[in-house]
């Protein structure tokens, strides 16, 4: 395995592995530089849907730190406008779960008109409820204090 100075490896981690997690969700990869790696899904219903993840282990959005977050910004912009074109599609979804494997790696789906993806509120259980108004208010207000503190 290829690796910057950096990389740290977790040894139960499918992603820390490309090779491995190349071949369990069939994918191959199509771009790399010395922090992030772009790979293809070569299934499922969604040409061109990939995983732009980070060369080095980071578990969570929320341990992003040094030059991959400096980077992300301009790396996934890149992808993603090369996924739009390559796969003519009119936008490319951009999303991040950790549940299963806990490697940081973004989703990224580019979307057709007509296509299997729903998008927005597709992504929800239709059954689930709507939070409270003072919920939602009190989330924005944290964010929003937390964040203009520390600038």
């Amino acid at each position: 395995m290829v690796m910057n100075e950096r990389t740290t490896c977790v040894s139960d981690c499918l992603l820390c592995d490309p090779a491995a997690a190349d071949d369990y969700f069939q994918r191959t990869l199509v771009w790399q530089d010395t922090l992030w790696r772009l790979s293809c899904v070569m299934q499922g219903p969604i040409p061109g849907f990939a995983h732009l993840e980070p060369r080095r282990h980071i578990p969570f959005i929320t341990e992003l730190d040094g030059p991959e977050a400096a980077t992300l910004g301009t790396v996934l912009a890149r992808v993603t406008r090369a996924l739009r074109e390559a796969a003519d599609a009119e936008k490319v979804y951009v999303y991040v779960f950790g549940d299963h494997v806990s490697h940081l790696h973004f989703n990224l789906a580019p979307h057709r008109a007509g296509d299997g993806l729903r998008g927005g509120p597709g992504l929800l259980d239709p059954s689930s409820p709507d939070v409270d108004l003072a919920a939602h208010q009190a989330v924005a207000i944290a964010v929003r204090g937390t964040l203009n503190a520390s600038s």
